[in-house]
């Protein structure tokens, strides 16, 4: 799909498009950051709120987009961030000094910190305040769906990341039993229970149009059952790095040792 917009550059456009094509496959949210990095496009903060903001008025992107346009302009490391600051900040909302904020554990360096803050506020999950930054009014809708949550699948040999819905979606792709077992639950018409919390109406409704077109939908999704294929996650209480490697359809790694995969969440 050509995308033609005169406020973006031809490589922005680039960008767009390799957004739209994932965002077709059901179970790709792939960010903007993912995208130029495929694109071969040097990571820039206004190119990408240059395309953020053309996301949010172009009806293409408003009908392939199934979660909120934070969960696509966001990097996975400000999502991080944002977890941090729901947990740091007092009942009146206002952050603490952001270079405090990084955990020992995480890999953040300070000098990204005002970027970070800057498309926090650019989306309007902060306002600034007192010289310093404060949780917009409204900043609980940002929790709605997806939230601040990722799961992103890498593929070292095609030098390709790209965040997935959930976890469940990783195997999917990686490992064959859970795909059969994916593909058989459509094609007997056996509609998942899709109404608990966390799921956006257009993520339902993406579901359920899929499986009203029979299997062919998932069965054309990408399959990476037989190359390697990693999870990067992070647990929803802390911000402990999750790290599984599927080699060939089978687990060879599993970061932190005892770490748990929960079906339905976890």
């Amino acid at each position: 799909m050509k995308v033609r917009a005169r406020n973006l550059t031809a490589q922005e456009s680039r960008v767009v498009e390799i957004l739209y094509d994932d965002w077709r496959d059901l179970l790709r949210c792939s960010t903007i950051d993912q995208a130029m990095e495929r694109a071969g496009v040097s990571f820039s903060q206004q190119s990408r709120l240059r395309i953020a903001e053309f996301l949010r008025r172009d009806p293409a992107a408003v009908k392939l987009m199934r979660w909120d346009l934070a969960a696509y302009v966001l990097t996975n490391e400000e999502k991080l961030f944002a977890r941090l600051i729901l947990r740091t900040a007092p009942s009146l909302g206002l952050i603490p000094n952001p270079d405090d904020l990084s955990p020992p554990s995480a890999d953040w360096s300070s000098a990204g910190v005002p970027r970070w803050l800057e498309t926090l506020e650019w989306m309007g999950f902060l306002r600034q305040s007192l010289g310093g930054y404060e949780l917009a009014p409204d900043h609980t809708r940002f929790l709605y769906g997806i939230g601040f949550h990722f799961h992103e699948v890498d593929l070292p040999d095609r030098s390709e990341r790209f965040n997935t819905n959930c976890a469940t979606d990783f195997f999917i792709m990686t490992h064959r039993p859970t795909r059969e077992h994916a593909l058989a639950q459509i094609k007997a018409g056996r509609f998942p229970d899709t109404a608990g919390e966390g799921m956006s109406q257009k993520m339902i409704d993406a579901i359920r149009a899929n499986y009203h077109r029979g299997n062919s939908t998932l069965a054309q999704s990408a399959d990476y059952t037989s190359e390697r294929a990693i999870l990067n996650d992070a647990c929803a209480w802390t911000h402990e790095p999750i790290r599984i490697a599927m080699d060939g359809g089978k687990i060879t790694q599993v970061k932190p040792d005892g770490a748990w995969y929960l079906r339905g969440g976890g």
